[in-house]
């Protein structure tokens, strides 16, 4: 019997496995077959030379809006995929009950990549910029566990905007998206941006196994103090098993607030985007805060998002690239965009790792040396000595070939700079 497919030469990281070294991936079908250190090249119909190249399992993205062409965020998972190396992302409550029908049948329907969502509580979902939670009714969860339940194959959790950005008015959604989670066993993931209200209150809503995510905001519901050190609800969170997301954003990553955090023993879970039409653009966005609701109705700004340039730069590779020049070393970097998510979203074993009989979801990168301008939301600037870069990827065991990504939406405007 031959192999469809041998990776020959990489140095293999997948955590889950406990792979970590130079070995060999053979593939038969859609499935990984073998992985070891030395398998004959004439044993395949096709051979990849990955000499020199890390090879993962494919990259998992936990936070990200991909309802594109239907709502003010979303962008084209298999677009940015391709070019990334992501091949599961998990939508992260761009539809709620009444729009995730929409959702399954003109994205996840047709995409290539594999896609998860968050279910907002608020049935309207992220249609339009923010705000999905002034009209309290909107969190219903009768209609919310029936669609659900409908759709468990892909419904991971519900997800809730706290702070000004969802605009709760009062606590209900919180209370609502609790009774939802409880009724229907998932997980909540929380939203943390700019109070009211403050992060312990949210934090009085949560139960191991939900998810924070925006960890390392600079914004007034952060988890640390003014001079840096957790604060000690923030310090019980994560001793009580809630589980941490960096979810980057356009709005969402300080380095002061995580070079703090990880100097006191207090790395992400996750690593992920909350990639978006806004963050998508990552340091060429003018102006950080510009179209984000930091503010009440009266003083928001224009819904039109101003950039020096209308090129994609941000990406999975780009937080990954950010934790490494925060030391976290690179294994550590890969299970948290791999095997953990895997285990978050229940499909351990599936995909996340290179396993024997898991899917044949597998990523090729490289790291570059260097020197590398990083930046974060506030304009804090880093300089990295590594830098992460795709080199391929395969998708069910197919190439998975880079695709061209697509203009963004009227309200994402190019204007020059000098």
């Amino acid at each position: 019997m031959h192999f469809d497919l041998l990776i020959k030469g990489g140095e293999v990281v997948d955590p889950a496995a406990g792979y970590n070294g130079r070995m060999d991936v053979a593939v038969k079908r859609n499935r990984i077959a073998a992985v070891e250190p030395d398998i004959a090249a004439g044993s395949a119909f096709r051979v990849i030379d990955a000499a020199g190249q890390y090879v993962t399992p494919g990259l998992i993205d936990m936070h990200a809006h991909l309802y594109r062409n239907s709502t003010y965020w979303g962008i084209d998972a298999d677009a940015v995929g391709s070019q990334c190396g992501v091949t599961t992302w998990v939508d992260a409550g761009s539809t709620g009950a009444v729009t995730l029908p929409g959702f399954r049948d003109y994205v996840i329907s047709k995409s290539r990549t594999r896609i998860y969502a968050f279910i907002n509580i608020a049935y309207i979902g992220l249609v339009a910029q923010d705000y999905e939670l002034a009209n309290p009714e909107y969190a219903n969860v009768e209609i919310l566990e029936r669609v659900a339940n409908l759709n468990r194959d892909i419904v991971v959790g519900i997800k809730v905007r706290a702070g000004r950005s969802g605009a709760a008015k009062d606590l209900v959604p919180f209370q609502r998206a609790r009774q939802a989670a409880d009724d229907l066993e998932l997980p909540i993931m929380v939203h943390l941006s700019t109070a009211p209200p403050d992060l312990a209150t949210v934090l009085g809503f949560l139960k191991p196994g939900d998810i924070l995510t925006h960890v390392y905001t600079g914004q007034t519901m952060g988890m640390v103090d003014e001079k840096g050190k957790i604060l000690d609800v923030a310090k019980k969170a994560w001793e009580d098993g809630l589980i941490m997301d960096l979810g980057h954003g356009a709005g969402s990553f300080s380095f002061p607030v995580a070079e703090a955090l990880f100097s006191q023993g207090y790395p992400p879970d996750v690593i992920s985007t909350d990639l978006h039409w806004l963050s998508i653009v990552g340091p060429n966005l003018l102006d950080p805060l510009k179209g984000s609701a930091f503010g009440t109705t009266s003083d928001i700004r224009s819904l039109v998002v101003q950039v020096k340039d209308d090129k994609p730069v941000f990406d999975l590779l780009t937080c990954m690239t950010k934790m490494l020049c925060v030391g976290m070393p690179f294994p550590e970097v890969v299970r948290r965009v791999t095997s953990r998510p895997a285990e978050i979203l229940g499909v351990k074993g599936e995909i996340g790792t290179l396993k024997p009989g898991a899917y044949a979801d597998i990523t090729g990168l490289m790291i570059e040396k260097g020197s590398f301008e990083l930046r974060d939301i506030h304009g804090n600037v880093r300089y990295g000595k590594e830098k992460v870069r795709h080199t391929f990827t395969f998708l069910d065991g197919q190439p998975f070939e880079p695709m061209e990504i697509p203009s963004p939406p009227a309200w994402v405007q190019r204007v020059d700079r000098a």
